[in-house]
């Protein structure tokens, strides 16, 4: 079946650190939200899942129960042409800040290990890199975003912003999961924005908990929830539980389709067209990617090697996972009723060396930003750029041809080093 991709579709999200497996719903029932509120300085309360569309920055508050889009203007998202992102002839990337947590509590009073990241996002027209982070640990956590302005980590102001804030409705009980992380950090888990809406997943304290929710944007106080079963092949069960951990939306067979990954790991395709008001759907897994894991990131990108279009799904234990779009349009759905499968199964893609990852999006369309431990010195954490579709720097790995006086198949040692 032909596809067609969005002109930008890319899905940042919070660190998850899920230790359980229970993943499974999302139901939809058309409720009415508190208005949207205009404010100059709106309370945020956390910071997590983040989004651009054009100067907008959505910014999921988990802990306030809400999005808050921040128009950011020129003095914010300032020009990164001309950063040298690295040299794609020799598979070299660079790092463009040696440690993140570090820099980002020096600027708040803080040390490193009171520095939580928990997104990334890239402003497509300046390539401007925003993060979302926290000061501090547990409830007491300050929100803080902080953008990279060649090569510097600056704080952004973010009460000094003309913002908008819809508002999510009751929130959920503070009721704890399993293994203690509070129900409520999964409010939100991820952003889209997509055709003048915002698809905001996470959990609502109904029976149904695992919740997604369609947004306009301009706000108007107004959104649907859906609720949305999936058989989780691992649990070999039909849940209606946990939420979507990462999302992101494509044009498959050339109709809007919500692509998701559940933790522990099902890959599910919906059509936008079945997420209608008060609507109780069964989503289609198409592909287990394996027990004892949790997604991180998923976003689209073009292989410019041979012109195809994927997704990337980025995991906490397992390699991430390319994914041709053509391989979405034409999967069957897996199996359901069926005893347990752990996986992988099904539709998986092809494994990429990114297991290290917390964080990752594209920059443009031959290099993608990630923050990572440094591969030497894994108490610091850096921000990388990573080519293009192999998502790795020859720098970081020991073989053969870097020693002297060895082959040199490839043709590299005609550079000279690079000098960034």
């Amino acid at each position: 079946m032909p596809y067609t991709m969005t002109a930008k579709f890319h899905s940042s999200r919070q660190a998850i650190r899920l230790a359980t497996s229970l993943f499974g719903l999302s139901v939809l029932t058309a409720i009415a939200a508190p208005a949207a509120a205009q404010s100059a300085a709106p309370v945020l309360k956390s910071a997590g899942a983040i989004e651009f569309s054009d100067d907008v920055l959505f910014v999921g508050d988990s802990a306030g129960n809400q999005v808050v889009a921040f128009q950011l203007g020129a003095e914010t998202l300032t020009d990164q042409a001309n950063y040298q992102l690295g040299r794609p002839q020799t598979f070299e990337g660079r790092t463009i800040v040696e440690d993140l947590p570090a820099d980002i509590g020096r600027l708040t009073g803080a040390p490193a290990d009171q520095i939580t990241i928990n997104d990334v996002a890239v402003h497509a027209a300046t390539q401007q890199i925003v993060v979302s982070a926290h000061r501090g640990l547990g409830p007491d956590a300050v929100p803080v975003l902080a953008r990279i302005n060649d090569g510097a980590v600056e704080l952004i102001d973010h009460a000094g912003l003309s913002a908008t804030v819809h508002a999510l409705g009751a929130p959920p009980a503070q009721a704890a999961l399993e293994f203690g992380q509070p129900a409520a950090f999964y409010t939100i888990t991820d952003i889209d924005h997509y055709n003048g809406e915002l698809f905001v997943s996470g959990v609502s304290g109904e029976d149904f908990d695992s919740t997604l929710r369609r947004i306009a944007y301009p706000f108007t106080g107004e959104q649907s929830e859906t609720q949305i079963e999936i058989w989780h092949a691992v649990h070999a069960q039909w849940e209606t539980r946990a939420p979507i951990i990462s999302q992101t939306i494509a044009e498959v067979d050339g109709v809007p389709t919500l692509v998701a990954v559940y933790a522990c790991t099902p890959l599910v395709r919906i059509p936008l067209s079945d997420l209608t008001d008060g609507a109780q759907i069964r989503g289609e897994m198409i592909g287990e990617l394996g027990y004892g894991n949790t997604p991180i990131d998923i976003f689209a990108y073009n292989n410019p090697m041979d012109g195809s279009d994927n997704v990337l799904v980025t995991n906490t234990n397992r390699s991430a996972n390319a994914i041709p779009l053509q391989l979405i349009a034409d999967a069957e759905p897996m199996a359901v009723d069926v005893p347990n499968n752990f996986g992988p199964a099904g539709l998986t893609g092809f494994p990429v060396p990114l297991s290290g990852v917390q964080h990752i999006d594209l920059i443009n369309d031959n290099w993608a930003v990630a923050v990572r431990p440094d591969p030497k010195d894994p108490t610091r954490i850096q921000v990388q750029s990573l080519l293009v579709p192999f998502f790795f720097n020859r720098a970081d790995h020991m073989v053969e041809m870097n020693w002297p006086g060895t082959a040199d198949p490839f043709g590299y040692r005609q550079f000279p080093p690079l000098d960034l």
